[in-house]
């Protein structure tokens, strides 16, 4: 057992991720017995000197930050004899959001995309406010911690002019992400953010990237020469499409704005069954087909509302309880999908909580 500073504590062996210079282990606050996420930097070993102004910079900005949907910094030391940095964070029980992906079969629906969009919108709407640019955004920078995503990694990013009057230079981020502005060495402004958006979308709902290549060089030649296609076996909304083909304009002055992006339609849907729409018949039997499949699962009710909660705020949206319904049949009715929602959503807030969710079962 290591200890640091008799607060701390971890073992090596609870290794749960490792960087060029650094490992992150599972640990312990001592008084609480709380798990933390420790992150450990040899600077012995720390040959590159970007590393260590972004690991400044990183620190900086996650002390300004304090977002449920942004990963949180508790706590640092520095070990002069071992010459070792200690960064004490909050600790994240899932993978990142590209392990999600991956266990979901390689493709999330419309309504998780929406979800996990809506959070990352979240965190990123909070860096707005403190006028900070992320330029790293990808799967593998979004944790996950009881259902809720985190936005991490902040090495890279800076302060930031969201009128749209500052641009930057740095060759920073991860190509397949890049604007192609950065990748052509130009200037790029704050939008740069929203083009990675874009590219993270189009992976979650087709399990692909619009553009490969096995270099930044290649990678752009694809971007100007072919043109933005989407798989033809994928059923992808007209919303979508637009949202993804907006943000992925090669041109900034054509790409969305961050208010396009926060106030867009694929946010705002507001779910209303209109009476006798459908029959009471057909409700049953979707009904009936959710309990079978239900008892076929054997999962726990309790478990089962805790995996669809995506928020963790104990109540379920419409979305989230679509992922039900859709897991069920893919191929549902939207408006026995809706039907059923409102049928138990007894307190006519479009909010359905585990007493209204556990009479579908009863």
């Amino acid at each position: 057992m290591i200890k640091i500073q008799n607060k701390y504590s971890y073992l090596e062996d609870d290794l749960i991720g490792k960087g060029a210079y650094s490992k992150v282990y599972k640990g312990l606050i001592d008084k609480t017995k709380e798990f933390v996420a420790i992150k450990v930097i040899d600077w012995s070993k720390v040959q590159d000197k970007y590393y260590i102004s972004g690991f400044q910079r990183e620190v900086r900005i996650l002390r300004d930050l304090d977002h449920q949907n942004i990963v949180k910094i508790m706590d640092m030391f520095h070990d002069a004899n071992q010459n070792r940095e200690y960064l004490i964070m909050e600790y994240c029980d899932s993978q990142n959001l590209k392990a999600f992906i991956y266990q979901s079969g390689g493709v999330l629906n419309e309504n998780v995309t929406k979800i996990v969009l809506q959070q990352l919108l979240t965190a990123l709407n909070e860096l707005i406010k403190k006028e900070y640019l992320h330029r790293d955004i990808k799967p593998e920078n979004i944790l996950i911690h009881q259902r809720i995503l985190k936005l991490a990694d902040f090495g890279f990013s800076v302060k930031a002019d969201y009128s749209g009057n500052q641009l930057f230079k740095e060759n920073v981020g991860t190509p397949l992400y890049m604007a192609p502005q950065i990748l052509e060495n130009k200037h790029y402004s704050v939008k740069s953010d929203i083009w990675s958006i874009g590219i993270m979308t189009y992976q979650m709902i087709t399990g692909d990237y619009p553009w490969i290549a096995d270099d930044p060089i290649q990678l752009l030649k694809c971007i100007k020469s072919q043109k933005l296609l989407f798989p033809q076996h994928i059923q992808i909304t007209d919303e979508f499409k637009e949202f993804i083909i907006n943000c992925l304009q090669f041109e900034e002055k054509d790409r969305y704005n961050w208010d396009d992006l926060l106030d867009h339609k694929i946010f705002k849907t507001k779910y209303v069954i209109q009476k006798n729409q459908i029959k009471i018949e057909q409700l049953q039997l979707a009904i009936n087909k959710i309990k079978q499949t239900q008892k076929d699962r054997g999962t726990h009710l309790e478990q089962l509302f805790i995996n669809l909660d995506m928020n963790a705020d104990k109540k379920l949206t419409f979305e989230e309880f679509q992922v039900l319904l859709l897991y069920v049949d893919n191929n549902m009715d939207i408006n026995i999908q809706k039907g059923i929602f409102h049928k138990y959503n007894v307190s006519k807030n479009n909010l359905l909580n585990f007493n209204e969710f556990s009479r579908i079962f009863q």
